[in-house]
């Protein structure tokens, strides 16, 4: 799906938690997680030093921060399940927290592995709830 200009600007003008909110939602309806690559997955860094792996809803909101900040790396995606069951457990055991919806102006949502591991895996789960035939 291509996002609309307006709807790509409402988006990232959201506040932190809501962009938050949306990344859930987003990646568990098209199973589909974004960020970027160039010779190597693009990083970022906490203010203490800790490495962080920034992602995406859609390649349209990565494209906005390659634009900015990581000149010459392209938005590339990757299967949620490939999220949920190896990288986020990688990045767990390294240490690595998750930047989730960065925008050029704001890296205020920076869960750590686990809690988005978590929260994903129960949006998930409620998903499979929700579409479970009732009797």
């Amino acid at each position: 799906m291509t996002i609309d200009t307006r709807q790509l600007q409402a988006v990232v003008m959201l506040p932190g938690p809501q962009r938050y909110e949306y990344f859930i939602r987003r990646v568990v309806d098209t199973g589909v997680v974004w960020s970027l690559y160039r010779n190597g997955w693009a990083l970022a860094s906490k203010a203490d030093g800790t490495m962080v792996l920034p992602l995406w809803p859609d390649s349209e909101f990565a494209a906005i921060c390659a634009d900015y900040e990581w000149t010459g790396y392209a938005p590339q995606s990757f299967a949620l399940a490939e999220l949920v069951d190896e990288l986020l457990p990688q990045l767990a055991r390294d240490g690595v927290a998750t930047g989730v919806f960065y925008t050029p102006g704001a890296r205020d949502v920076m869960p750590t592995a686990n809690l988005l591991r978590k929260d994903l895996q129960d949006a998930l789960a409620s998903r499979h709830d929700d579409e479970e035939p009732r009797p």
